[in-house]
């Protein structure tokens, strides 16, 4: 904690005597650097070079940051803003306002730039939370989190510490750690990021089939033979928790790991303006820990459980696609998203889930950078569930839209709104309207 404060405070102390302004790239410094050089002759200028760190409310930190990505050392902190309001049904609008703040600290080591281990690489991130009981969906009651990261508060916690080893081009790459899952498995181009993206869970991720897969201890191996097609193995520790290393539940006690597995399918559509690049995606995760069943089994021997006990299993599919663009050189245009996921519905009472969306990066002219998106989840009840524990529990369908608005390079301003049918899966709740705001700042 004292080196997160001393980091903190220097961070700060840095930002009071960096430059405060930024100006919006045009499209040609959008290009990378190799590129741009190819595509025109070099020719002698009096203009300065494009600061790489435009993109950062702290600027190079006279000329630090760039020391540090010369050797392989890269660091960045983001404050993540949210406010939300429940205007309309749920459970309550009584006093329905919540204001809640994350901030996240990254940290990447190339070691192979540094000279110490060829194609090795750490990455650190620590993250934490502000803003106490101050989740928006005490008042609305919903399946799904309308803010994904309004969690509560926790100071600082360990979200990922990895180390990862490649081999052969990277085509076979080995990570192990604390590792988060939803940055490996069921990614998606267009909702994967409550921070930049969508905001509601199930429009963020698959919450039901692919990642409920806790944070902590694991690893995962990648597998890329070709270009267009790769394989993601791994395993989780079932028991890990935040605060704790996970080595007392990792190596210690019932040897119970998730597993998961992914193939992950590239595609490059032809069209006028310029490729259009895809992914599909489709996965499986177990999870060995033998839970109760709902149903209720007849015992006409006393020697019969009256409950059967069972292990859990999930299935998922996902895709995103451009599906047109701009221009060839240009990364605004319309995209889409899908997913599905089914879980055992014996021993999970969501079994269910699915979304789909758009998103347009660029659709007001002269707005370049804004993004426009607009979603759709539904979350289903499980059979079993419903005939033996609650007929309440049916289904929840959930609609969001929101418009990312650049500000300046290092800071975004995210209005969005969002109606969700039977909150928490009953009509016993009214339909609810969220309204909620982000302001994302890159320090």
């Amino acid at each position: 904690m004292q080196k997160f404060i001393l980091s903190m405070t220097i961070i700060t102390g840095l930002m009071l005597y960096s430059p405060f302004h930024a100006q919006a790239q045009s499209a040609s410094t959008t290009q990378p650097a190799a590129e741009a050089a190819t595509s025109q002759p070099a020719e002698p200028t009096s203009q300065p070079a494009a600061n790489p760190f435009a993109g950062n409310l702290t600027g190079d930190w006279f000329g630090l940051r760039t020391a540090l990505a010369d050797i392989g050392i890269k660091t960045v902190v983001y404050s993540n803003n949210y406010y939300g309001f429940n205007l309309r049904g749920g459970q309550d609008t009584t006093n329905a306002h919540r204001y809640s703040h994350t901030y996240d600290w990254t940290t990447s080591f190339d070691l192979e730039k540094m000279g110490l281990i060829p194609g090795g690489e750490i990455f650190m991130f620590y993250q934490g939370w502000l803003g106490r009981h101050r989740n928006i969906n005490g008042k609305v009651g919903a399946l799904s989190d309308p803010i994904d990261d309004a969690d509560g508060h926790q100071s600082i916690y360990v979200d990922q510490l990895w180390y990862q080893q490649s081999f052969f081009e990277k085509k076979i790459q080995l990570r192990f750690g604390t590792l988060d899952y939803q940055g490996i498995v069921d990614k998606n181009a267009y909702a994967n990021s409550e921070d930049k993206q969508f905001l509601n869970t199930s429009l963020d991720n698959n919450n039901v089939a692919a990642v409920p897969l806790p944070i902590g201890l694991g690893a995962a191996l990648f597998v890329n033979p070709v270009d267009w097609l790769g394989f993601i193995i791994g395993a989780a520790d079932s028991e890990a928790q935040l605060n704790r290393d996970g080595f007392d539940t990792a190596f210690h006690g019932r040897a119970d790991y998730y597993g998961y597995f992914e193939t992950d399918l590239k595609f490059k559509l032809d069209s006028a303006n310029g490729p259009l690049p895809g992914n599909y995606r489709f996965g499986w995760v177990y999870d060995p820990r033998p839970r109760p069943e709902f149903r209720r089994w007849d015992a006409p021997l006393r020697r019969r459980p009256a409950h059967l006990e069972n292990s859990d299993w999930g299935f998922y599919l996902s895709f995103d696609q451009l599906v047109w663009r701009e221009g060839s050189d240009d990364p605004q245009g319309l995209g889409v998203f899908a997913r599905y996921g089914v879980r055992d519905g014996t021993v999970n009472r969501l079994q269910h889930s699915w979304s789909t969306g758009l998103q347009y990066e660029g659709l007001v002219p002269t707005r370049d950078k804004d993004v426009f998106g607009f979603g759709v989840y539904g979350l289903h009840g499980s059979n079993d569930y419903q005939e033996e524990v609650s007929r309440e529990l049916s289904r929840e369908t959930g609609y969001e839209f929101y418009y990312s608005i650049q500000i300046t390079p290092w800071m975004t301003f995210t209005p969005d709104l969002q109606y969700i049918t039977q909150p928490g899966g009953s009509d016993e709740n009214k339909d609810s309207l969220v309204m909620a705001f982000r302001l994302r700042i890159t320090l």
